[in-house]
């Protein structure tokens, strides 16, 4: 799949800002975008909706491959 370059740049920077990978951004944004299949749930795509700051999963597994575990105390 090919991307004209502008929404590239601004897939790379939204995933830069965020702490994320270009494929992540992409599946947020589908996944908010795209109706549920027939007779399907995907009750999961909530967590794609969490405020922008909100820890990613893909970063918290990347602190725990770190060891920086001190991040997720409250």
């Amino acid at each position: 799949m090919t991307v004209p370059d502008e929404i590239a740049e601004r897939l790379a920077s939204e995933a830069s800002e965020h702490g994320t990978s270009v494929e992540d951004v992409i599946a947020q944004v589908l996944g908010s975008h795209l109706p549920a299949p027939p007779g399907r749930s995907l009750g999961f795509i909530a967590m794609f909706g969490a405020p922008p700051g909100t820890l990613s999963v893909a970063e918290a597994e990347r602190r725990l491959e770190d060891g920086n575990n001190e991040s997720f105390a409250q």
